[in-house]
């Protein structure tokens, strides 16, 4: 009846949602020590655009047969075979591209539900000439908010690209432009920020920023491999004006969307005379050293978003003449600047452990999105993706494969490497799970899951990832989606590579979708959707959910487009990552369940689906996932009572039912716990020495 519709109309809407993973993980965080996070993100950084990558395929996709030539990365080759270290082969983007990725990772959600559909643009343009078209939204929780609430420092450098640091007044802005006009890192979560719009060249960042600094010292670099005395566009990187002494925001005004305005920053007036990376981990030094000792003294969670390797990538000329490569030829621009920021990644490993906090930080390595070759830089899509299928803005693996490395040496105690599919989107449940923390929009859809049971050993290295976690993707008209060794693509692009390899480029319609098993077919060259029917039907469906849930998003949670009319029954979008998916209270193969999702429905013992799931809420509330509603006892009486209705409603703090430690749902009066009838599988109050335990799945 009731019930089965709304279910029904959730399987057709709703993006499976991530399983919560805190009650399978044997870490314990410990608030009198609590564990900092470092992220790197590298920028156009193909899966083999590393020394230390041994897996690659040749002939690659589109059968083309290539001659490796690896970029030499020794500090990235010691932290991927260190002894604390978690490598990925599997590690994703958030996107095919740059913005959205950088979405995904701050909020653990596909990007598109944020409206954030595409690169913002504007590539090394000054910031007031460059407009972003897709700020983040606000509303939107990060996980610089989630390390903020438990009393962490924190801050971002480098590229932001989310939005513009100050209001522009575009002619005609769009819906999200017209609510958040500025988009800085100071509105999402992060206390210091120096950062820049957009991209930025890799060497002499902000030399075209001032017309004498072309002409002072050894002038700026802009490819080749030389000093010259020619600048590029001025890109320059921006702080915030208001930080205090103790470098706390003081303003509350430059936080908001709308009332921040260009007095709340400020641009870098010193020119950057070498590594752009190097000025970056400067910062980054300068903000550890004063968050381990002195009156700062706190756990601090740092991101730091490089410019390398984005075009323009031009090398100092102590890398671009390093080494020669396979090919005979100097490392140039393109393998030059990847040694370049090389160095600096081995430095922050290095600055952790002089601070003292290398034991107890996550240090966390991958990239935005696939290589993007600049026209000379002699190396081809293969090479730079070790022989996967396309590159950057392909949601083939080209375009969304990435290096994925963590280091932390409390809880890795020897170096693993694991084949389980993680992306950037894992970062949010990730953190929270290791704060021991909820996510405060819990009914918002989630597409991460965490990978702290991943980390800590409670699941072995080759253990699959949950089905009711997929790794989702959407970018254009483009869409794929991945469960497990399992990937389905629609409309795939050849992305900004210089061919569409076969057999998808020799096709006149190369829409799909497309269905691959990875672990056999690693290039995606052969299209398994015939040969599995089901499973095809099945994942194609799938993605018309994701669509459906991700427009949900947009105009009920984010809010970065016009609502629509409210839809009937429960909301498509999946529930929020902690606890995502939620869990099931068993007896036998029986679950708690409701006889509707509707106000005061009655709980009884009956099928196990999408009705009979529940989730820890307000004072540990058990409640629905469906229903989004706690379990209470019918307070028609002041004291609890045998016998009393166990049903879902409104919450109040007296009357919700909690589970306890040996399994029981206790109503917390008069000792009594939910109890289930074995003549009608209804559920009511009864004496706790009498009522029935639940087993927690």
């Amino acid at each position: 009846g009731e019930m089965a519709c709304l279910l029904f109309a959730m399987a057709a809407l709703a993006v499976t949602a991530a399983p919560s993973s805190a009650s399978l993980s044997s870490y314990k965080y410990d608030p009198k020590n609590p564990p900092n996070f470092v992220f790197i993100l590298a920028d156009d950084q193909g899966w083999g655009d590393v020394g230390y990558n041994n897996v690659s395929y040749n002939p690659g996709a589109g059968n083309e047969k290539w001659n490796p030539n690896p970029p030499r990365t020794p500090n990235l080759d010691a932290f991927a075979n260190g002894p604390n270290t978690l490598l990925f082969h599997r590690f994703y983007a958030g996107s095919g591209v740059c913005s959205p990725t950088r979405s995904a990772h701050l909020t653990g959600r596909t990007p598109d539900r944020e409206c954030i559909f595409s690169a913002e643009g504007c590539g090394q343009q000054p910031a007031w000439r460059c407009i972003g078209p897709y700020p983040l939204p606000t509303n939107t929780f990060t996980i610089a908010e989630a390390a903020k609430a438990k009393g962490y420092a924190t801050m971002h450098t480098g590229k932001w690209h989310l939005g513009d640091f100050f209001p522009k007044n575009p002619k005609k802005p769009n819906y999200a432009q017209q609510k958040w006009p500025a988009s800085h890192p100071g509105m999402h979560g992060f206390d210091e920020w120096h950062s820049t719009e957009a991209s930025a060249s890799s060497s002499t960042t902000n030399c075209g920023c001032n017309p004498d600094w072309k002409n002072q010292g050894s002038g700026c670099i802009i490819g080749g491999g030389k000093w010259v005395n020619e600048a590029l566009e001025c890109t320059n990187y921006w702080s915030p004006t208001d930080l205090s002494p103790a470098h706390e925001p003081t303003r509350p005004a430059c936080h908001i969307a709308n009332t921040s305005d260009l007095s709340c920053v400020a641009n870098l007036t010193e020119k950057i005379t070498g590594d752009d990376s190097e000025h970056q981990v400067d910062i980054l030094e300068d903000f550890i050293k004063r968050k381990t000792s002195g009156p700062e003294k706190s756990p601090f969670m740092a991101v730091v978003w490089t410019h390398t390797n984005h075009v323009p990538h031009p090398s100092l000329p102590q890398f671009y003449h390093a080494y020669n490569g396979t090919d005979g030829k100097p490392a140039g621009d393109y393998l030059g600047t990847l040694t370049q920021m090389d160095v600096q990644i081995g430095r922050i490993r290095q600055i952790l452990r002089t601070y003292g906090v290398s034991d107890n930080t996550l240090l966390w390595y991958t990239a935005d999105n696939g290589p993007h070759l600049g026209n000379g830089d002699g190396r081809s899509s293969d090479q730079a993706t070790n022989g996967l299928r396309q590159c950057k803005a392909s949601l083939f693996e080209g375009g969304i494969r990435e290096p994925g490395l963590l280091e932390w040496p409390a809880v890795i105690k020897n170096n693993r490497q694991t084949w389980y599919p993680a992306y950037v989107s894992d970062y949010m449940a990730t953190v929270l799970d290791i704060l021991d923390m909820k996510h405060p929009q819990p009914t918002w859809a989630s597409d991460g899951t965490s990978l702290l049971p991943l980390i800590d050993g409670t699941l072995p290295d080759d253990a699959q990832r949950d089905s009711s976690a997929p790794l989702i993707f959407q970018l254009g008209g483009q869409q794929a989606y991945m469960e497990g060794d399992w990937k389905i693509v629609h409309k795939p692009q050849k992305g900004q590579c210089p061919k569409f390899l076969p057999p998808y480029g020799n096709m006149k319609h190369a829409d799909g979708p497309f269905l691959f098993n990875l672990a056999d077919d690693p290039t995606e060259s052969n299209d398994l959707s015939k040969e599995q029917p089901e499973r095809f039907a099945r994942m194609s469906q799938l993605l018309v959910n994701m669509s459906a849930s991700i427009i949900h998003s947009q105009q009920f949670e984010s809010t970065c487009r016009p609502a629509g009319p409210s839809p009937p029954g429960p909301a498509p979008a999946p529930p929020g990552p902690a606890p995502a998916a939620g869990f099931s209270l068993m007896v036998g193969d029986s679950c708690l369940t409701l006889k509707s999702l509707a106000k005061h429905a009655v709980a009884e013992l009956g099928a196990c689906d999408g009705g009979s799931k529940w989730t820890t809420g307000q004072r540990d509330s058990i409640t629905s996932v469906a229903a989004q509603m706690p379990l209470k006892r019918d307070a028609m009486t002041e004291a609890c009572n045998a016998g009393d209705a166990v049903w879902i409603g409104s919450y109040d703090e007296d009357n919700h039912l909690v589970l306890t430690s040996d399994g029981q749902l206790s109503a917390k009066c008069n000792n009594m716990c939910a109890d289930v009838d074995p003549a009608t599988s209804v559920v009511s109050l009864q004496d706790c020495a009498k009522a029935t335990k639940f087993v927690k799945k």
